[in-house]
């Protein structure tokens, strides 16, 4: 089973908006502007092809974006994705700002990938939780918040997790949950 470690670094200056990336302004298809509630945060998006190379189960598309949000409304969050095919052409500055618990993680961390252990610790795609936990589908994403200061999450000891639904094709099924130690 391969995994995809992510290691991320807050942005400074001039970077692509296209970029893989948590957080900070999602680069979205126009049409999709007035698509979002104000409790919906932007979480990631992933630009496929960044890391096509080291996807060699073809578990997500090599190509497009893939876009993780978070309806906080109510809690535990659920999650939304949602999948293009396309370059996106429209930056939403500030996505993030309208949802005041949220409000401070409006600026770009920017993903860069690597292979790793299927049951490493720290933010990685793919493999097994680290913790053990059971969300009853194949993982999709492991985010550890103590590992970078992004302000997310960082009164918990533990992790968010991002699950394929039962057909890993449908983007649409993908869940979201917090395991704390």
């Amino acid at each position: 089973m391969n995994a995809i470690k992510i290691r991320i670094k807050k942005a400074e200056g001039e970077h692509d908006p296209g970029a893989s990336k948590f957080f900070g302004s999602p680069v979205i298809p126009g049409e999709w502007l007035n698509f979002f509630a104000e409790d919906i945060i932007f979480f990631a998006q992933l630009r496929l092809s960044d890391i096509a190379a080291l996807d060699t189960e073809n578990k997500l598309p090599h190509t497009g974006y893939l876009y993780l949000f978070l309806d906080t409304e109510m809690f535990p969050y659920q999650a939304m994705a949602f999948y293009y095919d396309g370059e996106p052409n429209t930056v939403v500055d500030d996505f993030n700002e309208a949802e005041p618990q949220f409000s401070h993680l409006c600026e770009d961390w920017l993903m860069s990938f690597e292979p790793s252990d299927e049951m490493s610790d720290g933010i990685r795609l793919f493999g097994v939780p680290s913790s053990g936990y059971d969300g009853g589908g194949e993982l999709l994403l492991q985010f550890d918040p103590l590992e970078a200061d992004t302000g997310f999450l960082e009164n918990i000891d533990g992790y968010a997790y991002f699950f394929f639904g039962e057909d890993r094709s449908d983007l649409d099924a993908i869940g979201f949950a917090i395991d704390r130690s």
